[in-house]
């Protein structure tokens, strides 16, 4: 009989264990799982530092079936890894962060990270961060001289700003 019950359980335990709703009970956030935040302060390439923390708050509440796991308005952390002021050639400044957490309603850090799924979104609703595009233009004498005189602009991300990020499977 006890046998009976503890191979009925590990069945129940290995056919079950994949549900939504299982996961919840442990805030097992699977990797890929969107996050949309928004900045909580304005953003700078003319008086940011390198390695300064950037915090940024949850836009929608995160669930898993039907229990929240991450709630509106937690704390979503980035770190500044490189700023790269304006420069000739029309070249703009750049600001890269290191999208590290969000913290979830048991107060865990959760990994993030601006991963593809998450800058895809993020280039078709217009969203500033994760959109790069490359260009080159080939430029005669005269073009490559005129455009040392072509100056960049700075990179200015007012608070407010909302992009989506992506839990990261470290």
């Amino acid at each position: 009989m006890k046998q009976r019950l503890l191979i009925s359980l590990i069945i129940f335990i290995f056919i079950f264990s994949s549900f939504d709703f299982l996961a919840a009970a442990n805030n097992n956030l699977p990797a890929g799982t969107l996050v949309k935040i928004n900045l909580e302060e304005d953003l700078s390439s003319r008086n940011s530092k390198q390695g300064e923390m950037v915090k940024f708050k949850v836009v929608n509440p995160v669930k898993i079936g039907v229990r929240t796991v991450i709630s509106k308005g937690a704390t979503a952390q980035a770190q500044i890894t490189e700023i790269r002021g304006p420069g000739n050639f029309g070249r703009n400044a750049r600001i890269k962060l290191n999208f590290l957490y969000v913290v979830d309603r048991k107060g865990n850090r959760v990994p993030i990270e601006l991963g593809e799924q998450a800058a895809k979104i993020n280039q078709q609703e217009g969203y500033a961060i994760g959109a790069s595009a490359a260009g080159f233009l080939l430029l005669g004498p005269i073009g490559l001289i005129g455009g040392i005189f072509v100056h960049g602009k700075h990179v200015e991300l007012d608070k407010g700003t909302k992009l989506f990020v992506e839990v990261s499977d470290q």
